[in-house]
């Protein structure tokens, strides 16, 4: 016996996500990939007529899905093993990351509506995470991967409303992580940082919400068009390469490295000079904030416009600043995994995995360190005067002044 859901792109239906027994097939629909000009729902999915067997099928719509205890939470919620995928989907991908939806009824979208919430209802939601937030409310079917505390939500700038039916959310709420001081901060701190040194970064900023600082960014998978959202399409890195999500994220856990991400870059995006420039400004940036949590789910193609291009970065966040945490490097520079021990034939070998001349690689790593220790200490005097005297951006400063230094032997 096989069930269906059928996958829409937008308002387009691309094709179906089938169930037969454990296995998951996927196949676009006839009036998609005969339309000219189609773009593919994963580069690991090329448009064509025949179907896709489990294994291509399952690393894509698998990561569709939240990770680890957020995705066991869920399905506790709803019922539902954490290892069915297809019935995760059915329950809550409604409205996934990127433009796409999934609609278990096989019919054309139900319209939807943005119902009110109060920031007091909102909070508790928030309290009461990692419970996912609204599972199992009757039309809210939202879905986020990753394994951090998040909400997805709808803001007008001035209140707040939950996406129900076929309506996109417009911004998600983080909350601090548990055990870690001050993450909201950090990660509001990093990620305005990045914005004032030139790398493609949605908006963020910290937020009130009923007395409760949270973390609060702009989905660069959205747009406004006449005052409607409208979704855009994306895919990680590990939908990209076909990961599934059991090789992990991490490359010493089987997750991709440098080399494939730049060398995917390369490949599938359409201004492959201007993303690899931008991607290597990435990488030399999470080193100097001290972020060793920088895999490659975390970047991500942005399908727009006809186009496919690097989207803009997230989950920027000095982890370096937790003795607690693991600061080994996400993906390895150069064969190094210790940015303690990182050298300079280190940074020769990482020049080679990413394609780029070494002495490129040095001297983008020289204006990236120059520019940003005074940025840093110009975007801490803005927080001190509107969130107050905040001891994890002095513990991120001592590590930028830090890791700057270490650049100048390194790129000299």
């Amino acid at each position: 016996m096989s069930r269906k859901l059928l996958v829409f792109l937008q308002d387009s239906c691309v094709g179906e996500l089938v169930q037969r027994g454990d296995s998951l097939t996927f196949t676009y629909a006839p009036s998609y990939f005969s339309t000219s000009g189609s773009l593919p729902l994963s580069r690991h999915l090329p448009i064509r007529a025949a179907s896709f067997g489990h294994e291509e099928t399952h690393a894509f719509f698998a990561n569709l899905l939240p990770e680890g205890a957020m995705r066991d939470y869920l399905a506790r919620q709803l019922g539902i093993s954490g290892e069915n995928v297809y019935a995760l989907l059915e329950a809550a991908g409604g409205d996934c990351i990127g433009a796409i939806s999934l609609r278990p009824d096989g019919t054309p979208g139900k319209g939807g509506t943005y119902r009110p919430i109060s920031e007091e209802e909102l909070a508790l939601h928030l309290d009461n995470l990692p419970v996912f937030p609204f599972a199992g409310e009757e039309n809210v079917r939202l879905s986020l991967p990753g394994a951090q505390n998040k909400v997805p939500i709808y803001f007008d700038g001035t209140g707040f409303f939950v996406p129900e039916g076929d309506c996109p959310s417009s911004h998600i709420i983080k909350t601090p992580i548990e055990k870690l001081d001050d993450t909201v901060v950090n990660e509001a701190f990093c990620m305005t940082l990045a914005a004032r040194i030139g790398l493609p970064v949605p908006m963020a900023r910290l937020a009130s919400i009923a007395g409760r600082q949270v973390y609060m960014i702009e989905r660069y998978d959205r747009k406004k068009i006449d005052g409607a959202v409208m979704r855009l399409h994306q895919e990680d890195f590990c939908q990209a390469l076909g990961v599934p999500p059991r090789l992990n994220k991490y490359e010493k856990e089987g997750g991709p490295g440098f080399q494939a991400c730049f060398r995917l870059v390369e490949e599938w995006s359409d201004e492959p000079l201007l993303d690899t420039g931008n991607l290597l400004n990435w990488a030399l940036f999470n080193f100097l904030i001290g972020n060793a949590d920088a895999h490659a789910k975390n970047l991500s193609f942005l399908y727009a416009g006809g186009t496919i291009r690097l989207a803009p970065f997230y989950d920027l966040i000095s982890t370096a600043v937790y003795p607690r945490v693991n600061n080994k490097f996400a993906m390895k520079m150069g064969g190094q995994k210790d940015p303690r021990y990182l050298q300079q034939t280190d940074l020769q070998h990482f020049a080679a995995e990413t394609g780029i001349n070494v002495r490129a690689v040095r001297s983008a790593f020289r204006e990236l360190a120059m520019a940003c220790e005074p940025l840093a200490m110009a975007v801490a005097e803005e927080f001190r005067k509107t969130a107050g005297p905040a001891p994890i951006i002095d513990a991120i400063l001592k590590i930028i002044a830090e890791r700057t230094g270490k650049v100048r032997a390194l790129a000299s």
